[in-house]
This record gives structure tokens, C-alpha cells and sequence, in this order.
């Protein structure tokens, strides 16, 4: 089968792999475009995140900074009750979004913060706590929370994105130590210094502040710098700048800066940092949009490329498919025609051997029904009204329908093919009720069938009727095989005709001498051999008068064609035998050779000496005439007079030894004529007929007198050269010649009758110069070129 062919399968897959592995590169790109999409929609959640967080550090500042008032003044301030529960809002809002993001179990310190933080509060309330430890509790809680940031995913393949997020942590952190500074600063200029826990916190977080600027500084974009460094006020700078110096020193503070005024400049600063984080904040959204739009274009794009790679694949699936379907429908009609072919040969091996038509038939269905696509066949003789056929049910019901197959005018495919006497083919069963068997078609799985016409000397004889359980079973090329298989079986029903005809006519020739005994030709001689009497037969015979010939010897009559060695054996066979009986040619005496069946019987006396000779003759010139007609008859067509497949296998038995004997090699040229079953259907058999004349006679003015030319079928011709060159490359371009001038000699007959010819040959050429290939296969040989040449689309040559 096709499908275990190694070749094929390798081009499948040299086909398919490519595609499978384009197909599988496609969809990891497109599940990692997916995948990005996601974690830039994580981007976004970081964002909400981010905002939540500084919401509830800045409410967390706030409170310190009221809580560092409140230790100072030590009377309760109603806005720090106000903030402690906007803290806990926001801390409730960022529980809730730690929840919704599945980031609970990352946060579980911040939970205990808060738990602290309460505890914190009470202790603050009832001023057990001092002003070191509200910093400590307070900007721990936001280390917290800042930590927090850094455990959020980072963004795969967008490094700007990523670096954007990390700055916002570096700027939160500083705006966390500049809060810081500031509650240190007003406790500095309401005590006029620092306690020495407290100016620790305050160098510390003067290095900590310096450390995040830094930092921020290195990676902010230049148009965010701008903005920072515009909103610092250069008089308030530089008197932040001395407060902390004198903070850094040490020094009792005598500034003139008041606390009123530090809150002012305090709350502008902190103003101007929201500004700036919300810039960052809109910074990375646009950020996120643009790589958002990115990876969704990357995304549609690959979708896209996704999608036409699968429909390379499947299209080139379906043109496999095709490819497949048609390649095995091609091998398994391949295999049929090898099979139907194979079946000719076995019966072309049997044929000639036949010289009886109802074995020949009966050979001829039982070889048929091997084939498995064969359901069931039989040939009708329609000259003696009988059915040929394996035994089988199938046959008995055929039989019963016999009387009908007579009459050409009934409807059915026996009698329309005795009636058209052409070939009727239906590959499609149920399509015409031309058949006993169309209504049980489907149980007894016929599915197409046809009939070929037998002839025999262009008379039909009978009808081939072959079913096939396969539709379209009967192609063109299964209907030239048919053809050929009809043919051959015609030409064995010739051949046994001739028989019957020349042994019909040997017993009527034998009948006749002895109708005819007492007017036959006889003479008598005396023992030395003069003629002493003569009838007038004879005389009639000869042309001689009874005068001219008694006295005379036989040999007056004597021709040439019998030598010396011819009248020492009948005189032997006489002295031995006493008589002699065979084929004479004598010469009359117009000098015209007659042949004569000759019995020469020696008389003796009773002592047994030989005293005379009896001859008898039987003129036997209309026979050998009769023989003659006959032979040619018997070797040559009736139609063109060309020889016939029987003569030019004697031809080409010859033609191998005179090869082999002169070392030189032979030629055998096999020409189809294309359309020709178009030209008698059309036209008609006369046209047909003429058209087969015309060819024999152009082909006759290409070729030398001392080749042959046959006719072996209804339209196909055989030109045998005995010696075409000494060796095959010369032989071959010598032959090649020939054929072509063949092939436009044919191509030049445009007309016939009138009608326009579209009749074309087709012809096969092989060469041979030994007897290493048997007379039937060098004519295969040119036949399989010749049907090679048909294939390449007709009208051409080709070698075998």
C-alpha cells in the first residue's frame, strides 16, 4: 500500500514538521504575549497598592507629628482622636487590599505592628512613653509597610517599568526621613535642643535621609528633578540648612525661626512630595499603558501569526489529504490495470493452443473470474445461442433470459451490443436497466459493467459481458485491454475457421479424384519407360496430341523442377515398393509448368518381373492455386493485404537468426492510431476501413520493400526491419528515422473521404539483435512503448 512507502511518508513529514514546529514556536509566543498581559494588569494592582500604602504612611506621619505635639504640650488636641481614626480607616482599607491581592501571608509582621501600634496609644494617652519611643514605635510601622513594596512582582522584559517602581520606594523612604526631620525639628526649636536619644535619631536619620535623596536623585528622570527643585523656597532652604547644622552640632538653637513658620514651611514641602509621587504615580501609569499597548499588539500579532499558522497546517493537511487520496487512487488503478493486464497474458499464453470455440470460451470466463474486481462474466454466442459462464446462480439466471439476447431490437446490453456493434460501458450501475441483474444490484454488489463485441471476420459471433463489483471499474485504459482480449479471441476464431476450411477442402479434393477416377489424366510404359498408351485426359492435359507422345520417355515432360536426386528415389521407391506416389511439375507443351499429383504404380507379371508402369495424374494446379489463396487468406488481412499476426511471427522467428548469424541488429516499430474508435464511431466503419487503407499505403512509401508491415489488430500496425544497423546506437538513431518519418507520413493524411482526420499515431519502438527475448515479448516490448508514447499525450514516439 501507499501509505507503508518510506519515500512518501519521509515527504509527509519533511512537510508537515516544519509547519508543526512553526505552529508549536507561535504558541509559546503567544502564551508568553498572554502571560505578560497578566503581569501588566499585575502592574496595575501594584499601583492601587502603592496608592494605598502612601495614603496610610502619610496618615501615620500625620499622627506622629500629633502625637509629638501632644507630648510636648501634654494637652489633649481633638485632631490627634480625628487622625488616630483616619489611620485606622486606612489601615482597615489596606487589610482589605492585602486580602483581595492574596498577600496575607507576606504581611503577617504588619498585623502585629498594628496590634502594638493600639497598645502604643494608651501608654501615649496616659504619658508613660517618651518621645524616643513614639518615634520608634511610629517609623518602624512604616519601615513595615515600606518593606511591603519591595515584594511586589517585578515586570518581565520592561526593566524602565520595574526601575520606576524601585525609585518610588527610594522616594517614599526619603519623604519618610524629611517627616522624621521635621517632628525632630520642631521638638529642637520648642525645647531649643535635643536630648541626646533624640539627636541620635536625628543624626541617624540625617545619614538615612542623605542615603535615600541619593538614590532617588540618581534614578528620577530629569523632568521630575525639575519639578522638586523648583517647589524649595531658596530662604527657607537655607534656614532649614542652618537649623540642621546647629541640630548636627549640637548648638543651643537661637534661630529665628519660629515653629508657626517651620509648620508652614513644613506643610509646603509636603505638599510639593504628594505632587511629586503623584507625578511618579502618573509617570509609571503611562509607563504601564504604552508597555500594556505594546504586549497587546505583540499579542494580536502573534494571535495573528498563531492563527495563520494553524491554517498553513490544516490547509496543508487537506493538500496532503489530496495528495494521499489521489496518489492511492492513482496506485490502485495502477494495480487494476496491472492485474487485467497480467490476465491477458495468461490468456494469450492459451489462445492459439484452442481449436475448439466452447473450451476457448469457457477458458476465457474461468481466467476472468480470477480477478477479484470481476463479480461475474459470460460470453453469449450468438451464433449458436448459447451461454458460457462459471457454474453459478448468477449464470442459471442468465440463461433464462437467453431467448431475449437474439433479438436485437430488446432492451438489454447483449443485444444493444449485437446491434451497435460496438462496446457498451456503464460505470455506474444503477444509471441505466439494461440489465437482468439491476435490481439485485446492490445485494449481489454489482456497481458497473460492459459488453464487448466478438466478431470474427468482421461478422459478430458473440458478445463478452464482464460485471464489477467496483464503480468506474471500466476506464479507458481497462476498455483497451478488453478490446485487446476481444481481438485476440477473433483472431483464434479465424484461425480455427481457416482450419476448418482447409481440411473441409482437403477432403473435397479427395472426394473429387475419386468422382473423377475414370477421367483422370493416365499413361503406360514398357519397362524401360517408353509411353505406350495414353488417354485423352492426359493429352488434354499436356497440350499434346497421343501421336506426340506415345514412343516418347516421360522426360520430354520434364521441367527443372525435380533433380537427380528426386528420379533416384522414384525409381527406387518403385523397384522396392512397386509404387510411388507424390507432386510432379511437368512441362506442357506450351512450355507451361502444370502440377500433378502423380501415382506411379509398377505392373508385373507373374514371375514378378515389372513389364509395365501405371501413371496416374490428378491435375492439382486449381489446388495448389486454392492453397495458395488460402495461405495468403491465412497470413495476410483481408482488408489492407498486409501480413497478418500469424505471418509476422514467422517473420520475426527469421529475422532473430538473421540477426543472430550476421551479428547485426533488428528493429520492430508497434503503431496505435489514437481516436480511431472516435473516427468509426463518428464516421462510421466504411470511413474507419479507409482510413486503415490509406495508413497501409503510407506507410508502405516510408519503409524498404524488404521490410514487413502487419496489421495485427483493428488499428494497429507492426513495421519489422531485419536489419536496421551493425550495432544498437546506430540502430537506434536509424530506426528513430524511420519512425518519425512514419509518424508524419500518418500525420499527413488530413483528410478521408471528405471528412477531417483527427486520427493521430502513437508509436513504440524496440530493438534486438539475439534470442535472449522471445518472439511475443519483443512485440510487448514495442506495445508497452507504444502505450507509454499514448500516455505522454499521443501523437509521439518512444522507445521501450
Amino acid at each position: 500500500m501507499l501509505i507503508k512507502n518510506r519515500l512518501f511518508l519521509k515527504m509527509i513529514l519533511i512537510f508537515t514538521l516544519p509547519a508543526l514546529g512553526i505552529l508549536y514556536f507561535s504558541s509559546v509566543l503567544v502564551y508568553e504575549k498572554v502571560e505578560l498581559v497578566k503581569e501588566v494588569d499585575n502592574t496595575y494592582d501594584n499601583l492601587t497598592y502603592l496608592n494605598a500604602v502612601k495614603k496610610l504612611i502619610s496618615q501615620i506621619q500625620k499622627e506622629r507629628s500629633l502625637s509629638v505635639k501632644y507630648h510636648l504640650s501634654e494637652i489633649e488636641l481633638p485632631e490627634l482622636l480625628e487622625q488616630r481614626k483616619d489611620t485606622s480607616k486606612s489601615c482597615d482599607e489596606l487589610k482589605k487590599l492585602i486580602s483581595s491581592l492574596s498577600l496575607e501571608n507576606r504581611f503577617s509582621q504588619y498585623k502585629n505592628e498594628l496590634k502594638k501600634l493600639e497598645d502604643f496609644r494608651n501608654k501615649l494617652d496616659s504619658f508613660d512613653i517618651d518621645l524616643v519611643e513614639v518615634f520608634q514605635i511610629y517609623t518602624s510601622l512604616n519601615k513595615i509597610i515600606l518593606s511591603s513594596l519591595s515584594t511586589l512582582k517585578p515586570v518581565k522584559l520592561d526593566i524602565g517599568l520595574n526601575s520606576d517602581f524601585a525609585n518610588i520606594l527610594n522616594f517614599l523612604k526619603f519623604e519618610e526621613s524629611l517627616q522624621i526631620e521635621k517632628d525632630l525639628i520642631e521638638i529642637y526649636l520648642t525645647k531649643k535642643s535635643l536630648e541626646p536619644k533624640l539627636y541620635e535619631l536625628f543624626l541617624e536619620n540625617y545619614f538615612i535621609q542623605d542615603s535615600n535623596k541619593t538614590l532617588f536623585y540618581t534614578n528620577i528622570n530629569l523632568e521630575i528633578m525639575q519639578k522638586l527643585n523648583i517647589k524649595f523656597n531658596e530662604e527657607h532652604t537655607s534656614k532649614i540648612f542652618n537649623i540642621k547644622n546647629s541640630i548636627k552640632e549640637n548648638i543651643q538653637s537661637n534661630n529665628s525661626l519660629k515653629i508657626q513658620e517651620w509648620e508652614k514651611i513644613s506643610n509646603e514641602n509636603l505638599e510639593n512630595f504628594n505632587n511629586i509621587f503623584n507625578s511618579l504615580i502618573s509617570s509609571i501609569e503611562q509607563s504601564s499603558k504604552k508597555y500594556q499597548d505594546k504586549i497587546l499588539d505583540d499579542r494580536n500579532k502573534s494571535l495573528i501569526f498563531l492563527f495563520v499558522c494553524f491554517s498553513t497546517l490544516i490547509s496543508l493537511l487537506f493538500v496532503l489529504r489530496n495528495i494521499i487520496f489521489n496518489e492511492q487512487k492513482s496506485f490502485m488503478i495502477v494495480q487494476k490495470h496491472k492485474d487485467i493486464y497480467e490476465l491477458l497474458n495468461q490468456a494469450n499464453k492459451f489462445l492459439l493452443k484452442f481449436f475448439d470455440k466452447r473450451r476457448l470460451y469457457s477458458n476465457i470466463c474461468e481466467l476472468l473470474s480470477e480477478n477479484e474486481n470481476i463479480r461475474f462474466c459470460f460470453i453469449y454466442d450468438y451464433v449458436d445461442d448459447e451461454i458460457t459462464a462459471q457454474e453459478s446462480l448468477l449464470k442459471q439466471k442468465v440463461i433464462t433470459q437467453i431467448g431475449n439476447y437474439h433479438d436485437k431490437n430488446q432492451n438489454n446490453i447483449v443485444s444493444k451490443t449485437i446491434k451497435w456493434e460496438t462496446s457498451i460501458i456503464i460505470n455506474n450501475f444503477e444509471q441505466k436497466n439494461i440489465s437482468i441483474f439491476y435490481d439485485d444490484a446492490k445485494k449481489l454488489n454489482i456497481n458497473s459493467m460492459a459488453s464487448f463485441p466478438i466478431k470474427k471476420f468482421n461478422n459478430i459471433v458473440g458478445t463478452l459481458v464482464l460485471y464489477s463489483n467496483e464503480s468506474n471499474f471500466f476506464d479507458q485504459e481497462v476498455e483497451v485491454l478488453f478490446d485487446k482480449l476481444v481481438n485476440d479471441i477473433t483472431h483464434c476464431l479465424e484461425k480455427m475457421e481457416y482450419e476448418e476450411i482447409r481440411i473441409k477442402q482437403e477432403d473435397e479434393l479427395r472426394l473429387s479424384s475419386y468422382a473423377f477416377e475414370s477421367s483422370e489424366p493416365m499413361i503406360i510404359t514398357n519397362n524401360i519407360g517408353d509411353i505406350i498408351k495414353v488417354n485423352q485426359a492426359f493429352c488434354t492435359a499436356m497440350g499434346y496430341a497421343k501421336e506426340e507422345i506415345l514412343g516418347k520417355n516421360p522426360r520430354i515432360f520434364k521441367s527443372g523442377h525435380q533433380d537427380k536426386r528426386f528420379g533416384d528415389e522414384l525409381w527406387n521407391s518403385l523397384k522396392v515398393q512397386g509404387f510411388w506416389s507424390g507432386e510432379v511439375y511437368n512441362k506442357k507443351a506450351n512450355n507451361e509448368i502444370i502440377p500433378l499429383r502423380a501415382t506411379i504404380t509398377a505392373i508385373k507379371n507373374k514371375e514378378g518381373k515389372i513389364t509395365h508402369f501405371l501413371g496416374q495424374y490428378i491435375d492439382i494446379g486449381e489446388q495448389k492455386d486454392k492453397e495458395k489463396v488460402l495461405e495468403y487468406q491465412a497470413t495476410h488481412d483481408n482488408l489492407t493485404g498486409l501480413p497478418n499476426r500469424l505471418l509476422l511471427l514467422d517473420r520475426i522467428e527469421h529475422a532473430i537468426t538473421k540477426v543472430i548469424r550476421h551479428k547485426i541488429v533488428g528493429g520492430l516499430i508497434f503503431i496505435d492510431l489514437d481516436n480511431f474508435k472516435e473516427v468509426n464511431d463518428t464516421l462510421g466503419h466504411d470511413v474507419g476501413d479507409a482510413l486503415l487503407i490509406m495508413v497501409a499505403k503510407k506507410i508502405k512509401e516510408v519503409v524498404r520493400d524488404e521490410d514487413t508491415i502487419a496489421r495485427i489488430g483493428g488499428d494497429e500496425f507492426i513495421v519489422l526491419i531485419d536489419n536496421i544497423g551493425n550495432d544498437k546506437d546506430v540502430a537506434k538513431t536509424n530506426i528513430s528515422n524511420l519512425a518519425i518519418k512514419i509518424k508524419d507520413a500518418l500525420n499527413s493524411i488530413t483528410t478521408i473521404e471528405g471528412h477531417i482526420n483527427v486520427s493521430t499515431p502513437s508509436i513504440g519502438i524496440t530493438l534486438f539483435n539475439d534470442s535472449s527475448v522471445s518472439v511475443k515479448d519483443i512485440i510487448k516490448q514495442a506495445d508497452t512503448a507504444m502505450y507509454v508514447a499514448k500516455k505522454q499525450g499521443k501523437n509521439s514516439i518512444e522507445f521501450f
